[in-house]
């Protein structure tokens, strides 16, 4: 298996963290939509996983930062 180099790593790195910024967006956006007799606990459930995402969002940015890298968001 092929070493992976520092930049490679970093770009991988920076793509997870889109993917889960995506995630964290989306789960918001459901939780705003959902109505109705019994919807608190699903609205908190899926508040609840998008702060599991913004959490997992943080630890890429941390990652990426002590690579000496710049998290990106495009």
């Amino acid at each position: 298996m092929e070493k992976m180099s520092k930049e490679e790593l970093l770009k991988m790195l920076n793509h997870a963290l889109e993917l889960e910024h995506a995630a964290y967006i989306q789960y918001l956006s459901h939780a705003e939509l959902i109505e109705g007799e019994n919807a608190e606990p699903i609205i908190e459930r899926l508040k609840e996983i998008a702060n599991d995402e913004k959490n997992h969002q943080d630890k890429f940015r941390s990652l990426i930062g002590m690579l000496g890298g710049i998290p990106s968001m495009s």
